[in-house]
């Protein structure tokens, strides 16, 4: 594949260590594709001389990729323009220059924030991949004014690309918040040269032992808290240890830090900025790693100590919480006391005593090494075979018969996936549907046969359907009454770049899935969700924001309908995953129905893949519900430990606990509101509740709130009548019953006003909450 690096971040001949990551990402490209870098270089790292465009020493000429096979490594060629971000005819020229350059690339990857200025008004024909490290977007805290306003102007640019990589958990969220569409984790590529330097005396309590060598890397400015450093130094020394610190890099705080280090008597050495290979000597030299950094998207110098053999003491930011863990390293709060810091470093050498410096370095290499990284990017570029505008279109024409195409099972664009758990459902009907409603396109129908023998379902489907070479029957045996298992295997089974669910008593629309791959040709959607009817009224969910404007067809409509989020859109509220969904962007979430959940196991698949995944909504040709069946498990009264197994998994799932706060708000209201209401509201029998479930209930709803935070002020006043008789057991089921009627009496002034009058306009409060619900049913 040829790939177009753009960036404006890359070492040059006057500054070597300017963008170092960059060049390893491209080299670690250059591995396994025809890879071509065109270095947008401010005027100030320029060679003497360069205005224009120049390749670079020893590169092939500027047009066309690197010779030979793909794959055969070492550094890509470099094309260098100089471009200044504060001339317009600089970006001008850029833009200009990449348009050329792309014409030629099967997959354009820009890499640092600024590279997109030339990219503002236009986008390339081919899938498009920005990686962005700048640690400012996630913790404008940490900036001056002129930087906050620069974030603030590009912030825009982030929305253009179909898929923003990042290095970190953190920062991926950050960036979800400015963006809404895709955003995927893709670590820094942690250098590991040779074997690490064996450890010194590591089985010696520090009181005994000699020096204890400690290194910094980083710049000497405030985010990275040198003095904090200086600090926990001092403190060791007055416990009797002999500690020394090492700073290796430059910044605004040289000075005060080597008075700070005279004032106290520690030992220090600031060495200003070293070129690698002398990084890798001053850490094989060193005892442990120590950086009170305040935020990192990732912290390589952190990543590339434990893969040199040594344990590290980091500050607890996004970026680092992704490796950094007991034996081998501690996370200790930004800003904590210098004590803190000097337990940290005596706790973490008592718990590595025992390790060898390639036990400390193993996980860090194999998680982190070029290889795995380029595997992860790859996976990306793969995603946007299925997910991009130009891909999207060019599936869409090859499935209609266009030249050179076909309709073969390596042509297949969907799969649809029936789970069927008793041969009396009009599973017959699903398929037909399908087949009948998808007219050339190459579709496949999986029927995975739950706990049945595949021939009673081949007599359920008749003989025709059987023969058809676009269904396929599978069988799946596990004994549990959820639908989990059947649809994950019918989901893993999959080939195709599409993949969609359909229950077996549920029909589609002539012309849905048409419908639905148009959509995602012309917003660049990962996931289309399906207009939904029940007994020919529109399901409105997801209430998303009220947008007045002019459908395709010329009507009225009021709702957004493309890059959803799922805060501001309430896609949350949607939890059935009825539609089209991206198989790349499954995988690429982690979205996963919950194992053995016999209801809601869809809750925590939808939360996970609506947050990393760019979404819209279709308005045409309709998912339609069936109502024939009494026994819809949806529908069958449980336990409140079943009823609401998905709510409780999805509470403790770290993966929640480390999305944004307005995120965690959202879900749990939500969740409150859907599941736990309803699980009161669809058991009215006051004999039903027990004081087991009663107290079932009140736990799962006190954590809930204690998630939702400020929040659950948003909810109506005859919401929290009921939440007060759901949180004290000895209220009469009689009257949390009659409660969960009244909240539903929307309109009275209970329903409409909520308890903290300051979020009478809030999103999730009742008003805004009522309005686009009634838009969703437009």
């Amino acid at each position: 594949m040829r790939v177009l690096v753009v960036t404006t971040w890359y070492p040059t001949p006057s500054s070597p260590g300017t963008g170092v990551f960059v060049a390893r990402d491209a080299a670690a490209l250059a591995t396994r594709h025809d890879v071509r870098v065109l270095h947008l270089v401010a005027p100030s790292l320029a060679a003497a001389g360069e205005s224009g465009s120049a390749s670079s020493t020893g590169s092939v000429p500027t047009q066309g990729y690197a010779v030979g096979p793909a794959g055969d490594g070492g550094a890509p060629p470099v094309e260098r323009l100089v471009m200044d971000p504060r001339r317009p005819d600089h970006v001008l020229r850029a833009a200009r220059r990449v348009r050329e350059a792309v014409a030629e690339a099967d997959v354009l990857h820009t890499m640092a924030i600024s590279t997109l200025l030339p990219m503002a008004t236009w986008r390339p024909d081919v899938p498009w991949v920005h990686t962005e490290h700048w640690s400012g977007l996630g913790a404008p805290e940490t900036l001056g004014r002129g930087m906050r306003a620069a974030r603030l102007a590009v912030r825009p640019l982030l929305t253009r690309p179909d898929v923003v990589a990042v290095v970190g958990e953190e920062l991926a969220a950050s960036v979800r918040e400015l963006r809404g569409g895709p955003v995927v984790v893709v670590p820094n590529i942690v250098e590991a040269p040779g074997e690490p330097a064996p450890r010194r005396d590591a089985d010696v309590d520090l009181a005994d032992r000699g020096p204890l060598e400690l290194v910094a890397v980083g710049g000497l400015v405030d985010r990275k808290d040198p003095l904090r450093a200086v600090d926990a130094i001092a403190e060791l020394r007055r416990r009797g240890v002999d500690a020394r610190l090492t700073w290796v890099g430059t910044g605004p705080l040289h000075d005060a830090v080597e008075g700070r280090a005279r004032s106290l008597g520690v030992p220090a050495r600031l060495t200003g900025p070293l070129p690698p290979a002398d990084v890798a000597g001053v850490l094989a030299g060193s005892d442990l790693f120590l950086l009170p950094t305040r935020a990192e998207t990732f912290c390589v110098a952190a990543a590339e100590a434990l893969a040199a053999g040594r344990p590290v003491v980091v500050g607890d930011s996004g970026g680092p919480r992704a490796f950094v863990r007991p034996p081998t390293g501690r996370l200790v709060a930004p800003g904590a006391p210098p004590a803190d810091w000097a337990d940290a470093v005596e706790q973490v050498w008592t718990d590595a005593r025992t390790l060898s410096a390639e036990e400390v370095a193993a996980d860090v290499r194999a998680r982190y090494g070029p290889e795995a990284w380029v595997e992860r990017v790859d996976e990306v570029y793969r995603g946007l075979g299925a997910g991009s505008r130009s891909a999207a279109a060019r599936g869409v024409a090859a499935s209609r018969g266009s030249a050179g195409s076909d309709a073969s099972t390596d042509a297949r664009l969907v799969d649809v996936v029936i789970a069927v758990h008793d041969p009396r459902r009009q599973v017959g009907r699903a398929v037909r549907s399908v087949l009948d409603g998808s007219g050339d396109l190459p579709v496949r129908v999986t029927v995975v046969c739950h706990d049945l023998p595949a021939a009673e379902i081949e007599t359920a489907l008749g003989e025709a359907l059987v023969a058809d070479p676009r269904v396929r029957l599978l069988e799946h045996t596990d004994g549990l009454r959820s639908p989990s298992g059947p649809f994950t295997a019918g989901l893993e089974a999959s080939t195709a770049p599409w993949v969609s669910i359909l229950g077996s008593d549920d029909r589609l629309a002539p012309g849905a899935i048409a419908h639905w791959l148009d959509v995602a040709r012309t917003t660049g959607a990962e996931v289309v969700l399906a207009r939904v009817e029940l007994e020919g009224s529109v399901v409105a969910t997801p209430p998303t924001r009220v947008r007045p404007g002019r459908s395709p067809a010329g009507g009225l409509h009021l709702r957004r309908r493309d890059h959803l989020d799922l805060v501001r859109d309430r896609l949350s509220y949607r939890s059935a995953p009825l539609g089209l969904l991206s198989r790349a962007a499954v995988e690429r979430t982690g979205a996963r129905l919950l194992p053995g959940a016999q209801v809601g196991e869809d809750v925590p698949f939808v939360t996970r893949l609506y947050a990393g995944a760019r979404v819209a909504l279709a308005t045409e040709a309709p998912y339609v519900v069936g109502t024939e069946a009494q026994d819809r498990t949806t529908y069958v009264p449980r336990p409140i430990h079943d009823q609401l197994a998905a709510v409780r998994a999805l509470v403790d799932d770290p993966w929640l606990a480390r999305r944004p706060a307005s995120e965690r708000r959202a879900v749990a209201v939500k969740l409150i509101r859907i599941h736990v209401f309803g699980a009161v509201l669809t058991r009215t029998d006051p004999a039903w509740w027990t004081p087991q479930e009663r107290a079932e209930l009140a736990v799962i709803t006190h954590d809930l709130l204690e998630a939702a935070g400020p929040a659950a002020g948003a909810l109506s006043r005859a919401d929290h009548d009921l939440l007060s008789a759901i949180a004290d057991v000895d209220v009469p089921a009689e009257r949390m019953v009659e409660l969960a009627h009244a909240r539903r009496r929307h309109g009275t002034p209970r329903t409409l006003v909520p308890r903290d009058w300051r979020r009478l306009l809030d999103r999730e409060a009742p008003l805004r909450f009522i309005a686009s619900s009634l838009a969703a049913r437009r």
